[in-house]
């Protein structure tokens, strides 16, 4: 009898165990509510952060997101992983390896430096030699904070979620931006806010983000952080640079809306044609289409307008990302 009351309690330990700790993963959030992944690698949209938080976890559960994007413009492409880990719908961690490939770009720039100085490529310093296929490389890691609101309860007011968060960015290719004049380590800092009205346009979801961001990155971090002052010394030069998310879900699973984001512009290179040219900035625009294929996975793709990159105009073209959550 007394090795029977032990199995039994041990048997009933184990299944309350493994219960709560499937509950503890359980995804529990509505779907699509959680977003997809950003190229920054937070829970938002396509290039914004949004105020939700990673994956489907409610206030007493765990969730994370793991997510690769492809972004193909006219003249460059960036291949970016991701992954979060969202903790009790209130704290998100998250990671994001970013690769910003020049093509044949890169013999071109290396030939319009090489004629505004009237010297040969090979005089170049080494670090403004690109050639083809060169890259740049950069590390994203992010921490974001609910500070108040649900976009799923607080239907009954006006009142949105709101979390804050940053980015810390290392630039892999330090040489090549320290000759630029940027640095290539930078930190920006966010406050987003965002409402989900559940009850929306033609009955289905209706979203709507705005987010301020306080930054000095240039074209996101991957040309480096801030940009030279007349005297030539480093200038830290940090905006307050908005963004703006819409989505309208048309049916239970597909979602089409637009974002817009602005950048900072600082000066690179130098006061000169060669470095007003490849300082220009351009607000970065998706009009994007999101298939919740179910609470696990989600495929969205877009068409992009990056505007002009690295003295190089109309970077327009196309985004696809897949993002797996739970």
């Amino acid at each position: 009898m007394v090795k029977l009351a032990i199995g039994v309690a041990l048997s009933c330990g184990i299944v309350t165990s493994a219960h709560a700790q499937n509950a503890l993963f359980a995804p529990g959030r509505l779907a699509a509510t959680g977003g997809i992944t950003d190229v920054d690698g937070s829970a938002g949209g396509g290039i914004n952060p949004w105020a939700v938080i990673a994956g489907y976890g409610t206030d007493d559960q765990i969730g994370g997101t793991v997510a690769y994007t492809h972004v193909g413009l006219a003249n460059y492409g960036l291949n970016d992983f991701a992954a979060a880990i969202g903790l009790y719908d209130r704290v998100e961690l998250s990671y994001a390896h970013q690769q910003f490939n020049l093509g044949s770009t890169g013999a071109a720039l290396d030939g319009a430096i090489a004629g505004f100085f009237n010297a040969p490529v090979s005089a170049l310093p080494p670090q403004l030699q690109f050639g083809n296929n060169y890259s740049f490389k950069q590390d994203v890691f992010g921490v974001k904070v609910r500070l108040l609101g649900n976009i799923v309860y607080d239907q009954n007011t006006l009142v949105p979620e709101v979390s804050v968060g940053f980015h810390y960015r290392h630039n892999e290719n330090g040489g090549t931006i320290r000759a630029i004049g940027a640095r290539p380590n930078g930190v920006d800092f966010y406050v987003a806010a965002s409402k989900l009205f559940i009850d929306g346009l033609f009955g289905r979801y209706t979203f709507v983000d705005f987010t301020l961001d306080v930054t000095d990155a240039n074209q996101d971090g991957l040309l480096g952080f801030g940009g030279l002052a007349r005297d030539g010394s480093y200038q830290r030069n940090y905006t307050v640079e908005p963004a703006v998310s819409v989505a309208q879900f048309i049916t239970r699973r597909i979602a089409v809306g637009y974002e817009f984001r602005a950048m900072p512009q600082n000066q690179l290179v130098g006061y000169n044609a060669l470095g007003n040219a490849v300082s220009k900035t351009d607000p970065w625009q998706d009009v994007f289409a999101a298939f919740f294929i179910n609470k696990h996975l989600s495929l969205t793709a877009a068409y992009t307008r990056l505007g002009r990159i690295a003295s190089v105009p109309h970077q327009n073209g196309f985004y696809i990302s897949l993002t797996g959550s739970f």
